[in-house]
């Protein structure tokens, strides 16, 4: 495969995962709480260096992938996995239309309770940095089973490319996009509640955005990884 074509596979891979709602979520609730209790100096740090985790994971995941792949998966058998993978992308389309958010007017995703608590409580007790850091790692980790076959995908395609460690670092920064996005509108004098009043208001947007995006993204491999 190309350098070009798996250059597209990463940013299309990334763009999907991008659009995953657990990260945006716990940076909202990060600047809700941190905006009552910190000089918008000190906020804009802790959301800065949520990002930063978030963006550390997601490089670290498709590094860690790739590695694996390169080291234990015989290369006879990687369009083996490809397919599995195509079956999981798939799979995890159903879960984004069918069962990504909980009923009801909020954003809520359908998490372990004692999770999603964890981590509204984290958020909102979150001080300093090194916190803010643990935390945006924790929350790309956590959509670990739906991402999955993204970082797979992603993993695979850095053993094309030239340069790996700088299409990984690509593949991160556009996951964390959105974030950065909100952290912006933020900074030039957006209200965080109008932030998550357009998620409430684009839920079924985003749900269907995601779930077609997987779609998309397995056919995608059909096309030019297992044809």
């Amino acid at each position: 495969m190309s350098d070009l074509l798996s250059i597209a596979t990463i940013i299309l891979a990334g763009i999907i995962q991008a659009s995953l709602q657990l990260g945006l979520g716990g940076l909202v609730l990060l600047y809700h709480s941190s905006m009552g209790r910190h000089q918008r100096r000190k906020t804009r740090y802790l959301a800065k260096s949520y990002i930063w985790g978030a963006v550390a994971i997601s490089f670290a995941m498709a590094c860690t992938g790739a590695f694996l792949i390169q080291n234990y998966i015989d290369k006879a058998y990687r369009q083996e996995w490809m397919v599995v993978c195509i079956g999981m992308l798939i799979a995890c389309a159903f879960v984004m239309l069918l069962g990504y958010f909980r009923d009801g007017r909020g954003t809520e995703l359908w998490l372990p309770k004692s999770f999603s608590r964890f981590v509204t409580r984290r958020a909102k007790a979150t001080n300093d940095n090194v916190e803010a850091f643990s935390l945006g790692m924790l929350s790309a980790f956590a959509e670990f089973p739906i991402t999955l076959a993204i970082y797979f995908v992603v993993a695979n395609c850095l053993l094309n490319v030239q340069f790996p460690l700088l299409a990984a670092l690509l593949y991160a920064l556009i996951v964390a996009m959105p974030m950065v996005v909100l952290k912006l509108c933020i900074k030039s004098g957006k209200n965080i509640i109008a932030a998550q009043k357009w998620r409430i208001n684009n839920k079924r947007f985003v749900k269907i955005f995601s779930g077609s995006g997987f779609v998309v993204l397995a056919l995608f491999i059909v096309a030019f990884w297992v044809m």
